[in-house]
């Protein structure tokens, strides 16, 4: 009698052992809260994220327009009270629609964004926003920068004629992407790229491998995905979508395909932490 409870108390230890591990599969294992976090809030089918690290605060995009009070209610609930580095991606309403009304809000020491002409009433109010600020560049080449421990480097794209000849819409691919160093961990930000600038990356003499990548385009799938997942070769991916427009199946199934896990902001913030060796995921 005595051996059957004891195996079944070690059964039942066994079997929570197992649930407690698939638990921390799902969220990505522990939470590492101290270091660099990474917040990619849910602002619909929009980018929206927060960078912190110690007294250092990046935002990279900024959803839509109606999404600015939300956006300034999650800097001031982190206690950020300023922005090192605003970084607008590109000039579609879904990136930049807050970005006057936070340059407008907190102090912004440094802004970057890409040297292209937007068509839409959130570009036009967010440079109106910028006048006289002074440290507001548009970028034409790679620019580094160190920001507290984290060390940023920045590509444009590197022949816009091209981009804007092949591309009946081309903001997309006119997109900066983002690298972030923090300790041994890379972090890849990619925008909206699309096949030609994809294209043109791997072309390029840089290297593209990172530990993590924020998905181009809201999980849109397009064939030149593969080509830059290959050359990245994350191990872990974040996906800004929604629940109406969540990311292509063809997207998750090339990310399942290479055993890369994902999550997605379709209904929660999703945060990624990282102490300099080791990252974790998880749902707020």
């Amino acid at each position: 009698m005595h051996k059957r409870q004891y195996l079944g108390a070690a059964a039942l230890i066994v079997l929570l052992a197992a649930l407690w591990l698939f638990i921390q599969g799902l969220s990505g294992g522990e939470r590492l809260e101290s270091g660099l976090t990474i917040t990619a809030l849910p602002v619909g089918k929009a980018d929206a994220l927060i960078l912190q690290e110690g007294d250092t605060a990046v935002l990279i995009d900024t959803g839509y327009e109606d999404n600015g009070a939300y956006l300034l209610a999650e800097l001031e609930k982190r206690g950020i009270e300023s922005l090192d580095l605003l970084l607008v991606t590109h000039f579609d309403k879904d990136h930049v629609g807050s970005a006057s009304y936070i340059v407008d809000q907190m102090e912004v020491d440094t802004v970057w964004m890409p040297d292209y002409e937007g068509d839409r009433e959130e570009y036009a109010r967010f440079l109106e926003s910028l006048e006289g600020h002074p440290d507001a560049a548009r970028l034409t080449e790679p620019v580094q920068r160190q920001f507290g421990e984290l060390s940023v480097t920045v590509y444009p794209a590197e022949n816009p004629e091209e981009i804007q000849d092949m591309d009946g819409e081309y903001d997309n691919d006119m997109s900066l992407v983002a690298s972030v160093s923090y300790g041994e961990r890379r972090f890849l930000f990619t925008g909206d790229i699309e096949k030609t600038r994809i294209r043109q990356m791997l072309a390029s003499d840089v290297d593209w491998s990172h530990d993590w990548i924020k998905m181009p385009h809201h999980g849109r799938y397009q064939k030149a995905l593969k080509e830059l997942m290959d050359a990245v070769q994350p191990s872990w991916a974040v996906i800004c979508c929604s629940e109406d427009e969540p990311a292509e199946d063809k997207t998750l199934e090339l990310l399942k395909e290479k055993g890369i896990p994902f999550w997605d902001t379709a209904d929660t913030a999703v945060v990624t932490g990282c102490d300099g060796s080791r990252i974790s995921v998880w749902r707020e």
